[in-house]
């Protein structure tokens, strides 16, 4: 099923990302805020604003009013929200020299009616993600502490983690699909599996709907052009390339931590969307999704680690010293495993090189397998993601932990003129 307006148009309309949590708004929301004439921020919670102002205006300029008739009320109501939230926005948007906005909050589609009563004429964009990705997803990110709307869930799964992950993908997804029925010309459906495997055929469509011109090679500065930060998922941020990691992870979860009836919901909405169902064989079957290569060949972890260090960060060392502004930082850098050694980065000489065989005190210390270090630097993860994992520990003072995290993906350049984030 995809959904489409009928009519291009240029109208700078409000566009908003309708999705559950950890589908992948934050990449497609860096995607959007890539084109020219488009500005998309972090999360910032318009649906919960729009919300908050409504119930405001309400009990102050809607009591004053006297206004019986309730539909007329509430567009009043409405359109004074409306003013305030757009002058916001539309002053964001000339600050960035772009024609429109696009809000892309998890949140948003809990607040979804107030959105639609005070921006009529908005554009969503409905992204979608397999159920057992979202849950596996969910589940590594709450090593860190729930997500709090995650906890009710919870409860009514007797601390059941994946259930309750399962039962908060259905309720959110239920919502989204009931929303998109109701105006569909509005809705534009997106999965977040197309977009990362089939980039051009699914934005292409995408873009044409928000009545902009689609460009493929905007793929190619999605991580090289400044985004401004703010609340969403950090992995993003230490992002090189689009790839196709994360698909398919849903399969390492065990069919038996399913409840019953919550999996014969969840297969309901993954068929009504056209997703590979969870059956049986789920968890001893390869995932239809799974994005490995046929015939590729693993990663030759005994290639000379030192060599692969030393060429990467060695030339980037002056760049970190210049980031940290004078302090005189010693790093740790441990390698595991086939290849791997101990290697120190100690900014309190002069020297710009990686040294070997330091084993001093450290300011900040980093533990890496040698095959983890391999993919670090080939960009096929990054570090926020192998730490969520548990596969790359950082320990010392965290400004020190998020420079060097910042500079093992090359990406100091960015803020060097942003010292506020420190």
């Amino acid at each position: 099923m995809k959904m489409h307006c009928e009519e291009s148009t240029t109208a700078a309309v409000p566009i908003f990302i309708l999705c559950c949590e950890r589908s992948g708004s934050s990449l497609l929301r860096y995607i959007i805020d890539t084109h020219p004439e488009i500005a998309s921020p972090a999360e910032l919670n318009l649906g919960e604003l729009c919300k908050c102002l409504y119930y405001a205006v309400e009990g102050t300029t809607g009591e004053v009013l006297n206004i019986a008739d309730r539909t007329e009320k509430k567009s009043i109501i409405g359109d004074q929200v409306n003013r305030i939230i757009s002058d916001l926005m539309d002053s964001y948007v000339i600050a960035k020299k772009k024609r429109m906005w696009c809000e892309k909050s998890p949140s948003n589609l809990q607040n979804v009616e107030f959105i639609k009563s005070v921006f009529p004429e908005s554009k969503y964009i409905c992204l979608h993600r397999h159920a057992m990705d979202v849950v596996h997803s969910c589940m590594e990110i709450t090593r860190f502490g729930f997500m709090p709307d995650q906890l009710t869930y919870l409860c009514h799964n007797s601390g059941n983690i994946v259930g309750a992950m399962v039962e908060n993908w259905i309720d959110k997804t239920r919502k989204l699909l009931q929303f998109e029925r109701e105006i569909p010309e509005r809705c534009f459906r997106i999965k977040y599996e197309s977009y990362i495997l089939n980039q051009t055929q699914a934005l292409s469509p995408m873009f044409e709907f928000l009545g902009v011109t689609w460009d493929a090679s905007l793929l190619d500065s999605v991580f090289s052009v400044k985004h401004d930060q703010g609340a969403e998922d950090h992995k993003v941020k230490f992002s090189q390339r689009i790839h196709k990691n994360s698909i398919g992870k849903g399969t390492s979860i065990k069919l038996k931590y399913i409840p019953k009836h919550l999996l014969k919901e969840m297969n309901k909405l993954l068929e009504e969307l056209e997703y590979p169902p969870v059956g049986p064989d789920w968890d001893t079957a390869s995932s239809l999704y799974t994005p490995r290569d046929s015939g590729a060949k693993e990663d030759n972890v005994t290639l000379n680690v030192e060599e692969i260090l030393t060429r990467y960060l060695t030339p980037r060392i002056k760049e970190l010293r210049d980031k940290l502004q004078g302090r005189k930082v010693i790093y740790k850098i441990i390698v595991t495993g086939v290849g791997g050694g101990l290697w120190t980065i100690d900014l309190t000489k002069p020297s710009n090189h990686l040294e070997c065989g330091e084993n001093g005190k450290a300011d900040c210390t980093v533990t890496v397998s040698s095959k983890d270090a391999v993919d670090l630097v080939k960009g096929n993860f990054n570090p926020v993601e192998l730490e969520i994992q548990g596969k790359l520990h950082i320990a010392g003072e965290a400004v020190l932990r998020e420079i060097f995290c910042w500079f093992l993906v090359g990406r100091l350049q960015w803020y060097k003129s942003s010292p506020e984030w420190w």
